[in-house]
């Protein structure tokens, strides 16, 4: 029996099956072993656009629909598709992914900054994330941090080396609320080592440890948290370095 807490988010059930199971309800498919999660949509529509991308399976959310491409590398076949913002619907789409058939995921998107110091693309290879969510807290007991898979983050390290690309690793703040991140609070999770703030990592990670699948993600520094005012850094416009990620993160995925 689950005891009674007085925050309902610490309610923890370790029973692994749950009224609706993603295995229950999903097919397998035809689909490669590696995906690659992207939210720079622009990259995937363009793609698909040239003709480089073949669909060959979605997932459908209440409100529309995330396709799933996809690509061939050295004639390895990678899954890609655009991520879904926001904790909650990021565990979601994770999870039917996984039931479709992917087992192994390279995710990549921007984050905030939380060190002046972090340039506008800078790449950032989160290790763990401050769960600062709901979500996780229903896939892993609870804790301050949920941790990376080490194997993805050893596989990303290898391929960011061999390819020379500068990168931290270090901590990220995952949040529900980007429209409450405080001074007090930035500064709390700055003196823990977070260097990003993002929406998506802690769910990501938990779901895939709850899983048992391999994923790992790349972050590139996008608007700034660092100072006195937010400075947007028109990070959303940095389209060589978001094409370059996802080229990358797609012959990691192939690596994995």
């Amino acid at each position: 029996m689950i005891q009674r807490n007085p925050f309902p988010i610490l309610e923890f059930d370790s029973n692994p099956l749950a009224k609706i199971e993603p295995s229950k309800l999903i097919a397998k498919k035809d689909v490669p072993k590696a995906c690659v999660i992207t939210f720079f949509g622009e990259v995937v529509r363009q793609r698909v656009e040239q003709g480089l991308l073949k669909e060959i399976a979605g997932v459908r959310f209440e409100t529309f629909k995330l396709p799933i491409y996809e690509t061939n590398l050295d004639q390895e076949r990678v899954g890609i598709t655009v991520g879904y913002m926001g904790a909650a619907g990021a565990a979601a789409q994770l999870e039917e992914l996984i039931a479709m058939g992917f087992e192994k995921f390279i995710v990549c998107g921007g984050a905030g900054v939380l060190r002046e110091d972090i340039q506008v693309g800078h790449l950032v290879l989160p290790d763990a994330a401050v769960r600062d969510e709901g979500v996780s807290y229903h896939y892993v007991e609870p804790s301050r941090e949920v941790l990376c898979n080490e194997y993805a983050l050893s596989v990303i390290e290898r391929e960011l080396k061999k390819e020379n690309v500068p990168y931290i690793k270090a901590k990220t703040w995952t949040t529900d609320a980007v429209f409450r991140e405080t001074e007090d609070k930035i500064a709390l999770r700055r003196a823990e080592g977070c260097v990003t703030v993002e929406m998506e990592a802690a769910a990501y990670f938990a779901v895939s440890q709850f899983r048992s699948v391999v994923l790992g993600q790349i972050l590139y520094g996008g608007d700034d948290l660092s100072g006195e005012e937010w400075d947007g850094r028109d990070w959303t416009n940095q389209k060589d370095v978001r094409r370059n990620l996802v080229d990358l993160c797609i012959k990691i995925a192939a690596e994995l």
